[in-house]
């Protein structure tokens, strides 16, 4: 799987479902994305929630038997299978934009965009400030489409960037759509880098630095090496990769947290910030009753654009 990975609209149809489902029932919401219902039409809520209440017994035979209604089962996958590590990373990386906004940056370009609804829940925005959507083609129209179609308003500082990773240019597809390389910006690219080969992610950061200027930002979420050993890997991470398998888009990229910052080294990139299960547990799910855990295995990054300058000997 790459950045433009097939299922891509079904991928961003089912995020969204999630964010919706954890904004709707919870008393104390992590990220409360209270537009992310309004995107989706009933019938494909219906079709998700099926295919997810269902999969318990995939998840826990026994705890299928333990809960009797649909309801119920469909609440035990959603908060310990999906929604955790989905709103935590969302909230650690709009936390982090509006701390940066105040610190002048005007530019944020989301990386498989997807159904991503920052751009719709924001009202208070500096007047230059620029959201740039990128993702694929047909993930990117079909999303465009249902903005339309559910009357949503697109707000006039969202530029939508086609981007097929295959045949494209990420930093000429930014630039047709007003991308200033001058201007501090925000990138992030969540959900995505562990299905990616190492030197694709490699050469994505490597173009984000270079359009980059020094002490712009890149937030990503990734898998610790731990995840890909069968003797050390939880039961949860296993099952998700068995999944992720058999729908043809393996989980494959994993790095060891002590080493990230000598792998990213020749990127011109340095670590701001690197986030363990333990740490995201602190800071999002700790004195909770709903049974929303930091997923094992799982690590925020917030990476700084830092080129260094060349001296004369």
């Amino acid at each position: 799987m790459d950045l433009d990975h097939n299922k891509g609209s079904l991928t961003a149809l089912v995020s969204c479902f999630a964010r919706g489902y954890h904004a709707f029932m919870s008393k104390q919401p992590v990220f409360d994305d209270y537009a992310a219902n309004s995107i989706l039409s009933e019938e494909e809520k219906r079709f998700i929630a099926s295919n997810w209440g269902n999969a318990i017994e995939f998840f826990d035979p026994e705890k299928s038997k333990s809960l009797k209604t649909f309801e119920e089962k469909l609440e035990w996958v959603m908060n310990t299978q999906t929604i955790p590590q989905l709103v935590s990373r969302a909230r650690y990386t709009e936390d982090g934009l509006m701390a940066a906004v105040g610190r002048g940056v005007r530019q944020y370009v989301i990386l498989g965009a997807g159904f991503d609804t920052f751009a719709l829940r924001q009202q208070n925005l500096p007047d230059d400030f620029i959201i740039f959507e990128v993702d694929h083609p047909a993930t990117q129209a079909f999303k465009r489409n249902r903005l339309q179609e559910t009357g949503m308003t697109i707000p006039e500082h969202v530029k939508f960037v086609s981007v097929d990773f295959k045949q494209d240019s990420l930093r000429d597809e930014l630039k047709k759509n007003g991308f200033d390389e001058q201007k501090y910006s925000y990138f992030s690219l969540l959900g995505v880098v562990m299905y990616l080969e190492k030197e694709d992610f490699y050469k994505l950061l490597s173009t984000v630095s270079d359009l980059s200027p020094n002490g712009s930002s890149f937030i990503f979420d990734y898998l610790d090496n731990a995840a890909f050993n069968e003797k050390l890997a939880s039961k949860r991470i296993s099952q998700m990769r068995q999944i992720t398998a058999r729908t043809g888009e393996p989980i494959i990229t994993g790095f060891d947290p002590l080493e990230l910052d000598l792998e990213l080294q020749n990127y011109n990139m340095l670590i701001y910030e690197n986030l363990s299960p333990i740490n995201i547990e602190e800071l999002y799910f700790s004195n909770r009753d709903d049974g929303l855990h930091a997923f094992d295995h799982f690590h925020f990054a917030h990476l700084a654009v830092n080129k260094q300058k060349l001296g004369n000997d």
